[in-house]
């Protein structure tokens, strides 16, 4: 059977405390032959870089990067060894991008945009525009990530899970319903449903623009951004021969030597399988300023206002409290019950 040579250029281990034994377990299972630690810049990557090397095991390459957040968004960084960390300039919150880019083709670093039509505050094309970022790319050869993991399998966190199916089944019910419709409450559903669906197509949007702009891009680099065990090796960059060492590798990726890119078709699971916990997270990521309105006060907050609150939270306060009372009595009853009867039966001591 062919062996695949495959890499994933974008991960992280520290963010989320993930044990340096379950990210190579992760990497195994998906059956990589590349990966890279892209750990956020103020996430110590080079803290993550040296826990991951310390047990590393044979058969499976570790590049040395980091993600750097510059003027123009995120910012994919990758060496031969851990040199890259010695770089303190690049550490630095909102560095100036072609500040940033000189230093890293003097120290002869690769660096490729990630997730460039991502959001607003952290992908490149949203924060500079794509003809600036073309010019960049132009003038420091930087790279494009054509595919990423965790875009790509947005749209599974938002209708590919049972919890979020349910939401979306029950607005469209509530929509739909005679007795909803009669009483006119039907409609109430129609703006987070949409924003849902508008939101599934702006994300695959994103991901196809990545992908067009990364054709036009000196290179190309791959990864899943997972944060998380179970999204290792779900985006993928096949290789068209084995790298001899770190820095063939990176010449690989610069001279694209690679075959295809994409979901990890050899595995069981080509998009993020995640749980619960990660779903909310990655949910509450995707519908910041979307779907979740913050709660906003009255226009004219007046006394009569404040003071129906307060009577509020004093009702509340006050049943706790009964509550609270009515509780400790219990318990009081049963323990003078209790020493009565140990007392008849002679059993106290």
């Amino acid at each position: 059977m062919k062996k695949h040579i495959i890499a994933d250029l974008h991960t992280h281990l520290n963010e989320k405390k993930i044990k340096p034994e379950n990210w190579w377990k992760a990497a195994k299972e998906k059956k990589l032959s590349v990966i890279a630690i892209t750990e956020h810049y103020n996430y110590k990557p080079k803290e993550a870089y040296q826990k991951l090397k310390k047990i590393q095991p044979k058969g499976i390459m570790l590049i040395a990067g980091m993600e750097a957040r510059t003027s123009a968004g995120d910012l994919l960084i990758f060496c031969e060894d851990e040199k890259i960390y010695d770089v303190i300039e690049l550490q630095e919150k909102g560095i100036d991008i072609e500040k940033a880019l000189t230093i890293i083709k003097e120290n002869n670093f690769v660096a490729s945009f990630p997730h460039p039509y991502g959001y607003k505050y952290d992908s490149v094309c949203e924060i500079i525009g794509e003809e600036k970022t073309k010019q960049l790319m132009k003038k420091f050869g930087v790279g494009v990530e054509y595919y990423n993991g965790m875009l790509g399998s947005a749209n599974e966190l938002l209708f590919g899970r049972k919890f979020t199916n349910k939401i979306y089944t029950a607005l469209n019910f509530v929509e739909k319903n005679k007795v909803t419709t009669t009483l006119k409450i039907n409609k109430t559903t129609n703006y987070p449903r949409k924003k849902l669906e508008a939101l599934a197509i702006s994300t695959l949007d994103k991901v196809r623009k990545g992908m067009i702009l990364g054709e036009k891009a000196n290179f190309r680099t791959v990864g899943s951004d997972a944060h998380y065990p179970t999204a290792i090796g779900t985006a993928i960059i096949e290789l068209k021969r084995k790298p001899k060492n770190e820095k063939d590798f990176l010449k690989m990726i610069k001279n694209k030597e690679t075959l295809w890119m994409g979901p990890n078709i050899y595995s069981s699971t080509p998009i993020d399988v995640i749980g619960k916990r990660e779903m909310f997270e990655g949910l509450t990521y995707l519908t910041k300023k979307t779907v979740l309105k913050k709660p906003s006060l009255p226009k004219k907050i007046n006394k009569k206002w404040v003071s129906k609150r307060i009577k509020t939270i004093k009702r509340i306060t006050k049943k706790e409290n009964i509550l609270k009372i009515g509780q400790k009595i219990k318990k009081t009853k049963l323990s003078k019950k209790v020493h009565e009867l140990k007392d008849k039966l002679d059993l106290r001591k």
